[in-house]
C-alpha cells in the first residue's frame, strides 16, 4: 500500500509543478509555436470553461474544494487498491488543486494554451484534470462490467 501513496505522491508532485512552472514562464506572453495549431496568450479566466458564470471566483473556491477532499476520500478507499485508478486520481485531483492554487493565489485561473481550432484557452491543470476523469470513467465503467457479468455468471 505505501507504493501507491508514494506513485500517487510523484505523479501529483510533478504534473503540480509542471502546471504551475508553466503557468509562470508563459503568462503574459504571446507566442505562435505551431501557426494555426499552437499559440501562446494569456488569459485571466475568472469563471469555468469558456469563462462561464464570472464574478463569483469564492463559489468556485468553496465547490473546488469539496470536490478535491471528495476525490481525495475517494481516492483512499477505492482508488489506492487499483494502479489505474491510483494514476487517474493523482491526475484529476492535481488539476484540480492546480487551479484552486490560482483562484485563491489570484482571484482567477491563469489560462494559456491556445489550440486555434479549439475555442477555450486552457492550461495544463485542464489537462490533467480531462486525463484524470477519462481514465477514472474507463475504470470505473469497466468495473461496473465486471460485477456485472460476476452477477449474471452467479
Amino acid at each position: 500500500m505505501k507504493k501507491q501513496i508514494l506513485t500517487f505522491v510523484i505523479v501529483f508532485a510533478v504534473l503540480l509543478t509542471v502546471d504551475l512552472v508553466t503557468k509562470y514562464l508563459t503568462y503574459g506572453n504571446h507566442a505562435v509555436w505551431i501557426p494555426n495549431l499552437l499559440e501562446i496568450v494569456s488569459v485571466r479566466n475568472f469563471g469555468i470553461a469558456f469563462g462561464l458564470f464570472s464574478g463569483v471566483t469564492w463559489l468556485f473556491i468553496v465547490i473546488n474544494s469539496i470536490l478535491t477532499l471528495v476525490a481525495i476520500v475517494a481516492w483512499w478507499f477505492y482508488g489506492r487498491k487499483n494502479k489505474g485508478m491510483n494514476i487517474g486520481f493523482a491526475f484529476f485531483v492535481c488539476g484540480a488543486v492546480g487551479n484552486l492554487f490560482d483562484r485563491i493565489a489570484f482571484g482567477y485561473v491563469r489560462d494559456f494554451i491556445h489550440v486555434p481550432f479549439f475555442p477555450p484557452v486552457f492550461n495544463f491543470a485542464d489537462i490533467w484534470l480531462t486525463i484524470g476523469t477519462m481514465i477514472l470513467v474507463v475504470l470505473f465503467v469497466v468495473a461496473s462490467f465486471k460485477k456485472i457479468d460476476k452477477g449474471i455468471e452467479k
